[in-house]
């Protein structure tokens, strides 16, 4: 089929999709030998003033972010100032990490390959008022669930460091640093890094959700970008997060980046990042011992590199990263042996029809057909609905019956604390007892003796999540609270001691 034919089915497909899933766009680009051959956007990027989306509609990448920012550190590589290999305490000596031999002896490849030993801690940053310097104080009161370099696991914090490294070796932000290595040589004009900016532009798409967050296939509603407290463009300072998902793109630019990268570090001719570090960037780091992606018989040899998944699809090395950030979802994509780059962004949470999309955009070009990706993914999410009761009954056990709380209710009202993490708060309110903690206000109810789960969603977390008080060691009162906020196999429930 040549392209033309198939752009128009692929036109059919987003919109079929649209309406399947729910969502108001998706904007797709395609580059192959060299040229681009698609670059467009299906649905409305703003769904209330039912304006269309195209290929200079802005989207939040999330964390496909990742890869500018080991595309940074491969600069400052080329240039001697950085080392792969160095332990970080070279070029940020105050660092500390949990445990002493870690502090000691992580590397920038350790950052950016996700193996530190150190599981997500996503309540450690998200919905706080932390600068990037707190969140780089704050890892060495963060417990690893694994030894330093045993096993992928996916980490925000870490890229967060690696940025900081970046702006202390170069004495520039992280949106300067953006601005001056990769966004100007490459001709991102539209591409920015601050909330400020695609909020201000007259071409951005606006984040939405789910109308009930334990749905993820329907209902929409329009939310608010996040935004970081500590955020302010006036002064320059960028999101405490930047480093691992603040990027704000359009297919238009995006094109450009994954072409630096099929073109092994140039672009139009001139060179931006040495061969040899784009090697480093696009060889296989970790191994997976499954994809984070839908599973499917079509992949395998899972691995990470630096900043992007490393796999084989249908026999072809392929490199990819997903990004999900509120109201924002995102595929960046190249497939290096067809010199094919494939991205795909969506303004809706839980939506995966940007995977799609280009899941069937990379079979076009392999002569194959019959991935019928829309369908298998939105299957894929359909099938796991209901499975947060599992999840949540893994967490709280089976419930006693009968039991009621040691204490009176107002006994458990206080703040509760611990390094590293914002407090949590516990108020009573019409003889119920609520929790606050990052930007949840939500109502507990007794589970059983002295556990009570979550009424509501917190973050990515579904509602039902349980919070267990604990006696204090000396007089009897309530002393601490956890909550499993740390969901990988084997990481400790998150402990709060209460403030006198």
């Amino acid at each position: 089929m040549d392209d033309q034919k198939f752009l128009a089915q692929l036109r059919e497909m987003a919109e079929e999709g649209l309406s399947l899933w729910e969502s108001p766009s998706v904007a797709v680009g395609i580059v192959k030998d060299g040229s681009t051959v698609f670059s467009g956007g299906f649905g409305r990027r703003d769904v209330e003033n039912d304006l269309p989306a195209d290929g200079k509609t802005l989207y939040q990448i999330g964390s496909c972010s990742k890869a500018f920012t080991a595309a940074l550190v491969a600069v400052l590589v080329d240039q001697g100032k950085l080392d792969w290999d160095a332990p970080v305490i070279r070029y940020v000596p105050e660092v500390r990490f949990y445990d002493a031999f870690t502090t000691e002896n992580v590397t920038l490849r350790d950052l950016l390959c996700h193996r530190t030993g150190l599981p997500r801690h996503e309540y450690s940053w998200y919905g706080t008022d932390f600068d990037k310097a707190t969140l780089v104080h704050n890892l060495r009161y963060l417990e690893p669930n694994q030894p330093i370099r045993t096993k992928f696991q996916y980490n925000n914090q870490c890229f967060i460091l690696a940025g900081y490294i970046v702006e202390r070796v170069t004495g520039k932000s992280f949106e300067e640093n953006l601005d001056e290595y990769i966004f100007g040589p490459l001709g991102m004009s539209r591409s920015c890094a601050f909330i400020d900016d695609i909020e201000g532009d007259e071409n951005h798409a606006v984040p939405y959700d789910r109308t009930d967050p334990n749905d993820a296939l329907h209902g929409m509603k329009k939310i608010p970008f996040y935004r970081m407290p500590k955020e302010d463009k006036s002064k320059g300072i960028g999101a405490p997060l930047g480093p691992a998902g603040s990027v704000n793109s359009c297919t238009d630019d995006m094109l450009k980046w994954v072409s630096l990268h099929l073109n092994d570090g140039e672009f139009e001719g001139k060179r931006l990042i040495s061969e040899a570090a784009m090697k480093e960037m696009h060889k296989p780091q970790m191994l997976l011992s499954a994809p984070l992606d839908m599973p499917m018989e079509e992949t395998s040899f899972w691995c990470y590199g630096l900043g992007w998944f490393v796999e084989t699809y249908r026999g072809h090395k392929i490199l990819h990263h997903g990004g999900n950030i509120n109201g924002f979802s995102g595929f960046t994509s190249f497939v290096p042996d067809l010199k094919l780059g494939v991205v795909a962004y969506t303004n809706m949470n839980s939506s995966y029809l940007h995977f799609a999309l280009g899941r069937e955009i990379i079979d076009h070009y392999l002569g194959v057909s019959g991935g019928n990706w829309v369908k298998r993914y939105h299957d894929f999410v359909a099938g796991r609905a209901g499975a947060h009761e599992e999840f949540i009954r893994k967490l709280t056990g089976d419930r006693v019956e009968g039991t009621h709380p040691s204490h009176p209710l107002e006994d458990y009202v206080g703040v509760y604390g611990r390094p590293g993490y914002t407090d949590v708060k516990i108020s009573l309110r019409d003889g119920k007892l609520r929790l606050f903690f990052i930007d949840t206000d939500v109502e507990l109810a007794h589970f059983h003796y002295d556990t009570f789960v979550l009424s509501g969603v917190m973050g990515e977390l579904p509602s039902g999540i349980p919070a267990r008080f604990y006696e204090a060691e000396i007089g009897g009162g309530i002393g601490a609270l956890s909550m499993p906020l740390v969901t990988e196999p084997g990481g400790k429930l998150i402990r709060f001691e209460r403030k006198q």
